[in-house]
């Protein structure tokens, strides 16, 4: 699956391009693109790899990655699962950024939540933000192959109109 998208919010326009993994589910890109906005004002990246710097010797890449005026990460992403090896090891060699998990909904970031707390050494380095009750479902039913959208976003919440329908969601943090 791939989707264009033309996106207007906090006043700035960016038009990334979105193409699947080969393991991905077409809903995934979905979830990207909703990260790609919610941390609008920090300017990921949809299309990290190891050639960027910021993930010079990482065997796995983030969802979306934010970096800084230097090149570092500040900022991991991931949508839907990942392993508690993937983060343990995102945790020690990035010890100064920022991770976010976005969960499809609050059910599953709070077994998350549980799990870091059961398992990890460093449940409070990963921040979980959770889309409230049926958002997620709504979210891909609106999302295709081409996105047009407008809008605000702060890193907690999204305001606007995405193809045409009103969204506004406040993501739950876990």
């Amino acid at each position: 699956m791939k989707i264009r998208c033309e996106l207007t919010f906090n006043g700035s326009t960016r038009k990334p391009y979105l193409v699947s993994g080969p393991s991905e589910p077409d809903d995934h890109l979905a979830h990207r693109i909703a990260a790609f906005i919610l941390f609008w004002n920090d300017d990921p990246l949809v299309d990290a790899s190891t050639r960027t710097p910021a993930l010079a010797n990482f065997e796995f890449l983030p969802d979306l990655l934010a970096v800084d005026d230097e090149g570092s990460a500040k900022l991991w992403i991931e949508c839907g699962t990942v392993t508690m090896n993937k983060l343990t090891k995102i945790t020690r060699r990035m010890p100064r950024c920022r991770i976010v998990i976005m969960k499809e909904n609050e059910r599953a970031a709070a077994g998350l939540r549980q799990d870091l707390l059961d398992q990890f050494d460093r449940p409070e380095r990963v921040e979980i933000l959770a889309w409230p009750e049926n958002s997620y479902k709504e979210w891909t039913k609106t999302v295709g192959d081409a996105i047009e959208a407008c809008g605000e976003a702060d890193g907690r919440s999204i305001n606007g109109v995405v193809n045409e329908q009103m969204v506004v969601v406040e993501f739950k943090p876990y």
